[in-house]
């Protein structure tokens, strides 16, 4: 009863100037799906060329856990789409919502935080990895190891838990009223949390950028001014990961900017530029598949490798359907095809044929 007259106390309070509009949100949602499915194929695709080869599963650990991260943020517009979608089929996506409702009540929010703040921590571990592996090599090779690289991934992991309950505490029992259902970052956390995780968010790919950027120009420099190696003589990885981080920084920022000002009241924006400008982590993950495929030739032999495996497959079932048809159509029997043909792990060949009359039963 208590918490019921909190809330009709708080609905004169909305605090966020969201615009509904049915045909925005309609273009938001079908926007969100074809991203969140794109963005999920493409780190699937990462994950499973990493997976496949041992050494680039050891080399691109942290890639991984990456692709992992923006995984979680492909599906959060999945889930988004799906969430708001069926709030507007039922008629209840204009009605007020408490924070603490949308975050303990609705089940996109949480992905909303993780897709980004995830990706976040693991690009501050791989700028750290990246700026060791170029300034101090040695270091690098010695105690950059794969059980050093899994504890750090743990620790990230443990960091994001912390990260999410603290976003759950501001939600909690926050009677806040936001004057749709949208239930973003910014309408299912406190005002503290949420300018907390869309700072953080871009500030770790800015930090990030400058690091590797600057580290990246005094390489370059030592290598010209001294004949002796300093570092890693070429590190493609480094120049990948500018790219990478630098694409991230600037893609992050937009959403980050429309986020605060809706919360701030600085401006309404509809569904349209909400849609659009949040949908650019989505896009980040499709440049960084492709740059993948530009930038790693190990990727490349690797996708490669992977596609012949799956066509060499296909004309192996090809084949053997073939053979059983042509088998049949002579009159023999599955035994007699497995007695002519070298059923074993090895090519199949066929016996060759053998003029005799075949009897039909009367």
């Amino acid at each position: 009863m208590n918490d019921s007259n909190a809330v009709q106390a708080a609905s004169d309070n909305v605090s966020n100037n969201f615009v509904f509009d049915p045909a925005s949100t309609w273009f938001m949602c079908g926007l969100y799906i074809i991203l969140g499915t794109t963005a999920i194929c493409c780190n699937l695709l990462d994950i499973v060329v990493f997976c496949t080869n041992h050494e680039l599963r050891r080399k691109y650990l942290f890639f991984m856990a990456l692709d992992f991260g923006e995984l979680i943020d492909g599906l959060c517009y999945f889930l988004t789409s799906i969430g708001r979608g069926s709030a507007v089929l039922d008629g209840t996506f204009e009605k007020p919502i408490s924070f603490h409702a949308c975050f303990f009540e609705r089940y996109w929010v949480h992905a909303l935080i993780m897709g980004t703040e995830v990706p976040a921590l693991i690009t501050i571990v791989l700028s750290i990895e990246r700026i060791l592996a170029v300034y101090k090599p040695k270091f690098y090779s010695t105690y950059v190891t794969t059980k050093t690289k899994i504890l750090s991934l743990v620790v990230v992991g443990l960091i994001e838990m912390c990260f999410l309950s603290l976003a759950g505490y501001s939600a909690y029992h926050n009677y806040e009223m936001a004057n749709t259902r949208h239930c973003a970052v910014i309408t299912s956390t406190s005002t503290f949390y949420a300018t907390f995780h869309f700072s953080f968010v871009v500030s770790a790919y800015v930090v990030s950028f400058i690091c590797l950027l600057t580290i990246y120009i005094i390489h370059r420099k030592m290598r010209k001014n001294t004949s002796m190696k300093y570092g890693n003589k070429r590190d493609p990885q480094l120049v990948l990961f500018l790219c990478v981080t630098g694409t991230a920084m600037v893609m992050i920022t937009f959403p980050s900017i429309v986020m605060l000002g809706i919360r701030y009241r600085l401006f309404a924006v509809n569904d349209i530029v909400v849609g659009l400008m949040y949908s650019t982590p989505g896009f980040m993950t499709v440049i960084d598949t492709i740059l993948n495929f530009i930038f790693r030739p190990e990727y490349r032999s690797q996708v490669k490798r992977l596609a012949k495996l799956k066509f060499d497959s296909a004309q192996a079932q090809t084949a053997v359907t073939v053979i059983r048809a042509t088998m049949v159509m002579r009159g023999c029997t599955v035994a007699d095809f497995k007695t002519q043909a070298n059923w074993s792990d090895g090519p199949v060949s066929i016996a060759p044929e053998r003029k005799t009359r075949i009897r039909y039963a009367a």
